[in-house]
């Protein structure tokens, strides 16, 4: 089958053409800031990765077929639209601020008689819906949940990191983690390998809540706690910020869920996320603060993980007090922000 990848980040590589790769033929779009990466990787047609589980790193190589375009290029776009229009499936990784310019950038090519895969791997609730009016009625879209933490390394990590080839200033270091969900209704009949878990669509929609508010939204309560106290990396977060995260975790956001959704079992979703806070603070992964904070204006947004977490919370019958104060740090990190740059 032939994929097409549009944001070639650290989850569209450490991610998505990882799962993909032995299925699919590949095609690895981004902007010209990628340059260089995305011609020597379509010339090795293999690259290296970084799986951090908690007990260790481990090496391993991805090999398959990949074509590089940039889609910033006149040339590259039309090469790009002419991949989407023969492709199998679509997968866009580039943020919900660019999705919609991504998507109304290669809409001209699908308007033949065969349908259109689209799957949109970006942070969000029902996204698929929110932009099918981007595209004509032969492009199905299709939400998923991306819950695997990927990273581009940094330069002084050299020396713990394999590079991306011999000679690459790029490493990813990226979790051990696997699952990939679609609602096996909406997938029915479509162009999708082993790689992805089919499940229904009550479980799919937990999913999507266990993601944006357990995981996206602990990850940013650690994050902006941590960035208040100076703290520079998950694994150096004090015990303090851990203990109220897993507090938060199990008094406020688990009984939400369990509340909100009929198949969730609780001894699962318990063990979910006491492993989930171990993901935060693996040494290997060494996760940054800085990655945890990125983005806050838009994480503050009106039904983003903050305050739609909180909205979520409350309507199971909790009081979200300790979630709830992720968004006074957020605003505090701003302020601060806003005082620098005055």
């Amino acid at each position: 089958m032939k994929a097409v990848i549009i944001g070639a980040g650290a989850l569209g590589l450490g991610f998505l053409a990882e799962r993909l790769a032995p299925a699919y033929e590949l095609c690895l779009a981004d902007v010209g800031t990628r340059r260089g990466l995305l011609t020597e990787l379509a010339r090795r047609q293999c690259y290296t990765l970084n799986v951090c589980s908690l007990c260790g790193i481990t090496r391993t190589k991805v090999a398959g077929s990949f074509e590089a375009v940039l889609s910033d290029t006149p040339e590259g776009l039309a090469r790009l639209r002419e991949k989407v229009s023969t492709a199998d499936l679509v997968l866009t990784c580039v943020g919900r601020k660019n999705l919609q310019q991504v998507l109304a950038s290669v809409a001209c090519v699908m308007n033949d008689c065969r349908k259109h895969w689209v799957l949109l791997c970006e942070n969000g609730f029902h996204l698929a819906e929110q932009h099918a009016g981007c595209l004509p009625p032969q492009a199905v879209l299709v939400d998923t949940v991306m819950s695997r933490m990927c990273r581009f390394a940094d330069p002084e990590e050299k020396e713990v990191y394999a590079p991306l080839w011999p000679g690459s200033s790029d490493a990813l270091a990226v979790e051990e983690y696997a699952f990939l969900p679609l609602n096996g209704v909406v997938v029915q009949g479509g162009p999708f390998s082993s790689v992805f878990s089919s499940v229904s669509p009550e479980e799919f929609l937990l999913w999507e809540h266990i993601k944006l508010f357990l995981h996206n939204g602990l990850h940013a309560f650690v994050a902006c706690h941590a960035h208040l106290e100076g703290i520079k990396r998950f694994c150096d977060v004090p015990g303090a910020i851990r203990d109220k995260a897993e507090e938060v975790a199990l008094r406020e956001v688990v009984p939400a869920i369990l509340k909100t959704h009929a198949c969730a079992r609780p001894e699962q979703i318990a063990a979910y996320a006491h492993v989930l806070l171990q993901r935060f603070f693996n040494p290997h992964l060494n996760d940054t603060i800085a990655r945890g904070i990125r983005g806050l204006e838009e994480k503050l947004l009106p039904g983003e993980r903050l305050l739609g977490g909180c909205e979520f919370i409350a309507r199971a019958g909790i009081e979200p007090r300790g979630y709830a104060s992720t968004v006074a740090a957020a605003k505090r990190i701003l302020a601060g922000r806003e005082h620098t740059c005055l």
